[in-house]
């Protein structure tokens, strides 16, 4: 279901250190509108979150640091090693987030093709309004050689924020479009190029 007759909306979502936010600001660099869900999540663990408390009432006090700020690594620590919290944090989220899009999405100019970057895209059924859909995909070791070097989590948190999330090949087999990025950021620019022009090809049919 197309949210705008006069609008295109891309999906991308992918694995964990796929390069989803690389893809995504390729896009951008194409002509794309872009916005990223995990950026609009986290703009709710702000100090000033409209959702302090209940995010408190999920995981408690410690996720409050001492000047009064929500600390985000508690949070991703405590839900990515409790199925409930995880669910229960997801619940509240999702919702707002996606309404925020839907803010952002109504706000862009007739003809704007959207790329909206959702990590959790067929997951939270979120794919069922976008026109296309793209899926960064890279083996599984290379994932994490990628996480590693960006630092923030370890081997064991990298293996369950992955269980958490649907298998890279069923998104795969989802996605209209499909990304190997197993090489450089030149390599993966070439093919969200090609991508970038068969949907503008397919819109203007």
């Amino acid at each position: 279901m197309a949210l705008a007759p006069n609008k295109t909306l891309i999906g991308i979502t992918g694995s964990i250190g796929s390069g989803k936010s690389t893809a995504l600001s390729i896009f951008g660099e194409l002509g794309a509108v872009t916005i990223s869900s995990d950026t609009i999540a986290r703009s709710f663990t702000e100090p000033n979150s409209p959702v302090k408390s209940e995010l408190v009432s999920i995981f408690g006090p410690s996720i409050v640091s001492e000047n009064d700020t929500i600390n985000r690594t508690k949070i991703a620590e405590l839900a990515f090693s409790d199925e409930t919290k995880l669910k229960a944090l997801n619940e509240l989220l999702h919702p707002l987030v996606r309404k925020q899009f839907l803010e952002f999405f109504q706000g862009t100019k007739e003809g704007s093709l959207v790329a909206w970057e959702v990590p959790l895209l067929f997951e939270t059924d979120a794919h069922t309004i976008c026109d296309f859909t793209v899926t960064i995909s890279l083996p599984k070791e290379q994932n994490w050689d990628r996480v590693k070097v960006r630092g923030g989590m370890d081997k064991a948190d990298f293996e369950r924020r992955t269980a958490s999330q649907m298998d890279i090949e069923k998104k795969k087999i989802l996605s209209d479009f499909v990304v190997t990025n197993d090489t450089d950021r030149e390599g993966l620019k070439e093919q969200i190029v090609i991508i970038y022009k068969e949907i503008q090809k397919r819109i203007q049919k």
